[in-house]
């Protein structure tokens, strides 16, 4: 066997080795490891490594900015999360902008959640609570959505703690405080 010819196997067995390739002899068990992929799910027209994450924590919020290098197009929201005691998502919610720049409230509730139910926001001084209808849920959340109109843009002034609650499948009804305190702080970079 030639010097040349070993080095051509040697190097396609180097290449089934790191691309994954090669299959386990028999009596060989698969490795139970794997690569983690990344979190963040880059568009698909987007060539890795063209694409950017940044994350930036504020008190109760947490800015998120996902950027396309190329293009120099960055799409940021503003978030925050109440969890139950163990650990569980409760409910979160979002300050993101439509594709044409109007400002939303996106919220997230469990996905035990009534799909077909409101989430409503109880505010310190006003009578009636802002209702939200859910959009629809899948086993992981419960989505619905919120324009910000003078409503919200005042209680976010403010730095209002309004009570949210939903009703669940099961008739019980869950009820969290928010804060929206430190919101205003979280969206200055962006603007």
């Amino acid at each position: 066997m030639s010097r040349q010819t070993r080095y051509a196997g040697l190097a396609a067995l180097t290449c089934l080795a790191l691309c994954g390739g090669l299959v386990p002899a028999v009596g060989q068990v698969a490795s139970p490891y794997r690569i983690k992929p990344s979190d963040v799910a880059v568009p698909p027209e987007v060539k890795l490594g063209e694409y950017q994450r940044t994350i930036r924590p504020f008190e109760n919020w947490t800015l998120i900015c996902d950027e396309n290098l190329k293009a120099r197009k960055k799409v940021c929201n503003v978030s925050q999360v109440i969890e139950d005691a163990s650990g569980k998502m409760a409910f979160s919610w979002s300050l993101a902008a439509t594709q044409d720049g109007k400002p939303y409230m996106i919220l997230r509730t469990a996905p035990n959640a009534r799909s077909d139910g409101l989430v409503s926001l109880k505010f310190d001084g006003r009578n009636q609570s802002v209702d939200v209808r859910l959009n629809g849920c899948n086993e992981m959340v419960c989505v619905g959505m919120l324009p910000v109109g003078p409503v919200m843009r005042q209680q976010i002034s403010q730095n209002a703690t309004p009570a949210i609650s939903y009703s669940t499948v099961d008739g019980q009804t869950v009820t969290v405080t928010a804060t929206l305190k430190g919101l205003s702080e979280a969206l200055s970079p962006v603007k």
